[in-house]
């Protein structure tokens, strides 16, 4: 088996608070990168000036790319389900522009869709924007694997209103490369918008990792910072980097790192 890329990701960026920069002290610490996921409509300005700061210290090490435009739920997500072509066009289109002028060159033009729910106008409105890199989900299970083969033959992203991994690939029809997350540290979500849920051990989250680089070389762990408040939870992540560190065929990158390798 070969070396496997791993990449981490912190989801629903928007105030600067203790927990953020408790998770993304980690990371740094190790020289380790950590790709921030930035709700546009909602970020603070203190927020805004502290990822720059940690930019300009850190260079590569922070990553800042968009989450949608404000994280606001219609029906199941922010996106998908009853909302038109141009309402989702119109959200994607401000958020975009929003992290352009608050950003500048520090923005990657990568797009992370909240609540994971989309449709084909989602992913058209997206390429249509120009975004390099969209984010969907990939699932090791065989059932699946099995239901993504067949999706790939058909060249399609979606098929019976379900996803199609197309992880290190076009996302179909578009100009726009995806890079699918595998891992999350919670296990089980309490609500939406909280900051208690249930979350992986350790051990499971190993256990997850050696059954995805069986199938996948670049493997995403994806974060949610709000929910590592206090120092147990903190500790969770710390063990789970250490224990991947520890592995000498595991190296980590960035999204834009990745897209740079893998693109064809």
């Amino acid at each position: 088996m070969g070396d496997i890329t791993v990449l981490f990701r912190n989801d629903d960026v928007n105030a600067l608070t203790p927990e953020l920069r408790n998770v993304t002290r980690i990371f740094l610490d190790r020289g380790i990168s950590i790709t921030h996921t930035v709700e546009p409509g909602n970020v603070s300005e203190a927020c805004v000036a502290w990822l720059k700061q940690m930019r300009r210290e850190h260079g590569g090490l922070v990553e800042i790319v968009q989450h949608g435009w404000n994280h606001a739920k219609h029906g199941r997500g922010e996106f998908g389900d009853g909302r038109s072509y141009g309402e989702q066009y119109d959200d994607l289109a401000r958020g975009r522009a929003r992290m352009e002028e608050l950003f500048g060159e520090d923005f990657f033009p990568m797009i992370t869709i909240p609540f994971g729910v989309y449709k084909q106008d989602t992913v058209r409105a997206c390429d249509a924007l120009g975004y390099k890199v969209f984010c969907a989900h990939y699932n090791y299970r065989l059932s699946r694997r099995l239901f993504y083969a067949v999706g790939r033959l058909l060249g399609r992203g979606q098929l019976f209103g379900r996803g199609i991994s197309n992880h290190l690939r076009n996302y179909p029809r578009t100009r726009m490369f995806e890079i699918d997350s595998a891992i999350s540290f919670i296990k089980k979500y309490y609500d939406d918008y909280g900051t208690e849920c249930e979350f992986e051990t350790e051990s499971s989250m190993l256990g997850h990792f050696e059954r995805f680089e069986r199938f996948i070389p670049v493997i995403v762990v994806l974060l949610h910072h709000r929910y590592h408040n206090d120092a147990r939870k903190l500790q969770l992540v710390e063990d789970v980097v250490d224990a991947l560190q520890r592995r000498p065929c595991v190296r980590f990158s960035s999204y834009r790192g990745v897209w740079s390798e893998y693109r064809s």
